[in-house]
C-alpha cells in the first residue's frame, strides 16, 4: 500500500482530492492533508510518503521550494503531481527540472488525478523491481514464461515451466491458478506489487506468481502447496479486492502438463460453475442451446414478460461464451445485437407514443449497447443485460403481449377447430413469437397433457365421431382428422382405442343393433 500526502492551502481542494483518492481503485492510503509547504515539510521528513500531491502556491514553503529542499537535504523525493491554477510556461520548466511527473491545472478532473496517480505507482513498482534479489529475479522468470504460455499455450512452455522449478531444487508440491477480473466496466487498477503483498498474505507460506493477462484480468499462479485438501485462500484478507473483482481458481495439480487444465477450471470458476468434485462438472458444449437459440428465448421471454425464463437464458449464454473457450468477443457481439433487437422493440411497440418511461429505456438500451464493448468480465455482461432487460418487462404493458396462459387457452381452440390441419408446437410457438420449450412445459403445466397428446386426443375424438356417424372409408377419415397416412392413423387409433378403426365401427354397429332388437 502506497502512502499518499496532499499539500494544498485551499481547503475544499484539499478535502475533494481526499475524497477522489478516498474513492480510487488504487491501493493507497492517505497519510494527511497540508495546509501550507511548512507543514508539508514536516510531515515528509517525519513519515515515509510515496506519493505527493502539491500545489504551487502556498503559504510558508511553495511547492516547488518543498521540492527544492527535500532534493537539497539529500532526502528521497517521492513521486511528485504539481497542482496549479496557472498555466505559466515558468512554472511548467522548473516542474520539469525538478523531475514532477504530472503537471495538472485547476480546476482538477478526477480522470487526470487517477491517470497521474497510476503513473506514480507504475514508477514505484519499477524501482521495487529493480531491487528484486535473486529470488525476485526467479520470479519475474516464472512470470516471463506464463505470460508466454498463457498468450500461446504450447506444452514446452509447460515444459520450461517444470524446467525452471528443477534447475533451482524447488518443489512446486501442488499448485493452483487463479483468474482475478473487474467486474467494472473500468479497466483494472490493480498494481502487480500491491497485489503480490495481499495474495502472500492470503497464502502464507506459498509462492505467488503474477500476470496481466489484459487490462481487466490478472492470472495468479499459486505453488509450494503441500497438503492441497487442506489449503483455501483467506479470502478475509482479499476482501478489499474482491468486493471489486471476480475471482475463480483451479483444482490442485500437481504437474505443470495440466496447465491447461487449470486455467480451463480458473475459467469455470470465474463464474461460479466450477464444483468442487466430480468431473461432470466440466460438461460439454453437446446440450447447449445455439446463439441463435438464445437469442430468440431472450426476446420470448421479453414478449412474455417471463422472469424464469429471462434468468434462464442469462445463465446458459454466460455458460455458453465461457465454456467457448472464454469467447469474450462472441459475447460483446451476441449482446450487442440482442440489445438492438429489444430497442427496435420498444421503439416498434411505444415509438410514436412519445412516452417518457419507454424513452428512457430506449436510451438505457444505447448506452448499454455502446458501453457494453469496453467491458471484460462475461458474468457482468450478462448480468448488466439481464437487469436492463427485467426493468423492459416490468415496464412493458400487459395489453402488448399476450399471456402464455392466454396464448394456452387461443391454442387450444386453435386445434380444435384445426385439427385436421398439420400442426407442430414449434410452428405455433413460432406464430406467438414464444420459446417452444418453454411453451411445451407452460402447455404441460396448463393442460396436464403433453402438445402432441392433446392434438392425439381431439383427432382421435373426431375420428370417433366419424367412424360411428359416417360410412366413410378408414383412409378418408384418417386425412380428415389430419393424418397423411391411414395405416399411421390405424396404429394410432389403436393404441389409443385398443382396438383397429375397422373393429371400433363394428362394435358400435353391434350395439346400435342390440339396442334396436330390445326395443
Amino acid at each position: 500500500m502506497y502512502r499518499v500526502l496532499i499539500a494544498d492551502d485551499e481547503y475544499w481542494v484539499g478535502r475533494w482530492l481526499a475524497d477522489v483518492l478516498d474513492k480510487s481503485p488504487f491501493d493507497i492510503k492517505l497519510a494527511g492533508i497540508s495546509k501550507n509547504g511548512g507543514e508539508a515539510l514536516e510531515k515528509l521528513k517525519a513519515d515515509q510518503i510515496d506519493i505527493l500531491l502539491t500545489d504551487i502556491n502556498m503559504p510558508v514553503v511553495s511547492g516547488l521550494a518543498l521540492l527544492k529542499e527535500l532534493e537539497e537535504s539529500g532526502r528521497k523525493r517521492p513521486k511528485t503531481i504539481i497542482i496549479s491554477g496557472y498555466d505559466e510556461f515558468e512554472y511548467a520548466r522548473q516542474a520539469i527540472e525538478l523531475d514532477v511527473l504530472a503537471y495538472l491545472l485547476k480546476p482538477l478532473e478526477r480522470e487526470k488525478v487517477y491517470e497521474a496517480v497510476e503513473k506514480a505507482i507504475g514508477l514505484l513498482e519499477e524501482e521495487q523491481r529493480q531491487k528484486e534479489s535473486k529470488t525476485s529475479d526467479f520470479a519475474g522468470t516464472v512470470e516471463v514464461v506464463l505470460a508466454e504460455y498463457l498468450k500461446n499455450p504450447e506444452s514446452n512452455l509447460k515444459e520450461k515451466l517444470a524446467e525452471l522449478f528443477v534447475r533451482r531444487n524447488e518443489n512446486p508440491g501442488f499448485y493452483r491458478l487463479g483468474l482475478l477480473q473487474t467486474g467494472q466496466l473500468e479497466q483494472s487498477a490493480l498494481s502487480r506489487e500491491p497485489l503480490r503483498r495481499k495474495m502472500e498474505e492470503a497464502c502464507p507460506g506459498k509462492r505467488i506468481f503474477l500476470h496481466q493477462r489484459d487490462r481487466f484480468t490478472w492470472a495468479i499462479l499459486i505453488t509450494g502447496i503441500e497438503h492441497p485438501e487442506g489449503f483455501a485462500v483467506n479470502e478475509t484478507v482479499l476482501a478489499s479486492i474482491l468486493h471489486r473483482y471476480e475471482f475463480g481458481l483451479s483444482r490442485a495439480h500437481d504437474d505443470f502438463g495440466q496447465l491447461d487444465c487449470a486455467v480451463g477450471e480458473a475459467k469455470q470458476a470465474l463464474i461460479g460453475n466450477l464444483e468442487e468434485e466430480g468431473e461432470e462438472a466440466l460438461r460439454s458444449l453437446e446440450h447447449m442451446p445455439s446463439e441463435s437459440e438464445l437469442h430468440a428465448d431472450f426476446l420470448s421471454a421479453i414478449q412474455t414478460r417471463s422472469l424464469p425464463l429471462l434468468e434462464e437464458c442469462s445463465r446458459l449464454s454466460a455458460e455458453l461464451f465461457v465454456r467457448q473457450n472464454y469467447d469474450l468477443t462472441g459475447c460483446l457481439n451476441f449482446y450487442f445485437v440482442l440489445t438492438g433487437d429489444v430497442i427496435k422493440l420498444l421503439n416498434d411497440c411505444y415509438g410514436k407514443e412519445n412516452d417518457t418511461e419507454y424513452l428512457s429505456l430506449m436510451e438505457e438500451g444505447y448506452e448499454l449497447s455502446v458501453r457494453i464493448k469496453n467491458h471484460y468480465s462475461i458474468r457482468s455482461i450478462c448480468k448488466r443485460f439481464e437487469d436492463y432487460t427485467r426493468k423492459v418487462i416490468s415496464c412493458l404493458k400487459e395489453e402488448e403481449y399476450l399471456a402464455v396462459s392466454d396464448i394456452v387457452k387461443k391454442v387450444l381452440l386453435l386445434i380444435r377447430e384445426n385439427y385436421a390441419r398439420d400442426l407442430s408446437l414449434g410452428q405455433i410457438a413460432d406464430e406467438y413469437g414464444v420459446n417452444p420449450s418453454y411453451f411445451s412445459k407452460k402447455f404441460k403445466d396448463e393442460t396436464g397433457y403433453n402438445f402432441i397428446d392433446y392434438l392425439t386426443s381431439v383427432r382421435m375424438e373426431q375420428a370417433r365421431a366419424l367412424l360411428e356417424n359416417t360410412a366413410l372409408p378408414v383412409a378418408a377419415v384418417s386425412s380428415r382428422v389430419g393424418f397423411r397416412e391411414a395405416k399411421y392413423f390405424s396404429r394410432v387409433f389403436s393404441s389409443v382405442m385398443g382396438m383397429k378403426p375397422t373393429e371400433y365401427r363394428e362394435r358400435i354397429r353391434r350395439d346400435r343393433t342390440g339396442r334396436e332388437v330390445e326395443k
